[in-house]
Formats: C-alpha cells, sequence, structure tokens
C-alpha cells in the first residue's frame, strides 16, 4: 500500500531530522561549542528550506514541536513556523521566553522584540 502522499514519508523524515538537530543544538548550546552550534543552525536551515520548497509549503509539518519537551526544538519550531501560523508561533515563543530557560528565553525574547519593531519580517 502506498502512502496518499508520496512526499508523506519525506516530510516525516525531515520533521524528525529536525528535532534530532533541535536536540544536538541544546547540548551543544550548553557545553558552548559554538562551532558545532554553527554547524547544527546551517543543517536546519537546510531542513527548513527542504520543507518549504515542498508542494504547499510543508514547514506546517513542524507544527506539533510547538509542545515539544525540549525548549531548543520549541524555539526552532517557532522561529520556523513565523511566516505561515504567526500567532501560533508567537505563542510560543512568548512561552520559551517566560520559561527562564537561558539562551533560549533570551533568543525568544530577542525574536518578540524584532517582530514587534518591524526589524524582523517573517517569510
Amino acid at each position: 500500500m502506498t502512502s496518499a502522499h508520496p512526499n508523506d514519508a519525506r516530510v516525516k523524515d525531515l520533521v524528525a531530522k529536525f528535532t534530532e538537530i533541535g536536540i544536538a543544538q541544546y547540548r551543544a548550546a550548553y557545553v558552548i561549542d559554538t562551532a558545532k552550534y554553527n554547524r547544527l543552525y546551517k543543517e536546519m536551515q537546510h531542513v527548513r528550506a527542504e520543507l518549504r520548497s515542498m508542494p504547499g509549503d510543508q514547514r506546517r509539518a513542524v507544527l506539533p514541536l510547538l509542545a515539544h519537551s525540549n525548549v531548543q526544538v520549541r524555539l526552532m519550531a517557532a522561529n520556523t513556523l513565523l511566516g505561515i501560523d504567526p500567532q501560533s508561533a508567537r505563542r510560543a515563543l512568548e512561552e520559551v521566553r517566560d520559561s527562564g530557560i537561558q539562551p533560549q528565553c533570551a533568543d525568544a525574547s530577542g525574536m518578540i522584540r524584532a517582530l514587534d519593531d518591524g526589524s524582523f519580517i517573517p517569510s
């Protein structure tokens, strides 16, 4: 039996990779391994770009990650979704900011500020 949409399996794989990268970023941030974090950030950008380029802009597939137990995964999912579900993404950013977990709460606070002052316009 084949799936209704041939890209379903690829989307699931990309969401799993997105999650793995977010968890690895979390670990890299806490041991202050900037080089590793930066490499992982580039990998995350590739996953986002691939999801976006798929028919129907499949970034929406990371929506469930807004409730992930890992704060870095939640932060990155929120940033990814700002252009397609700004209300849900902002709520998640506010939750990360209010968590007080560093450095993610500072990153979320900065993104909220950038959205509010117009220096960042999601796409």
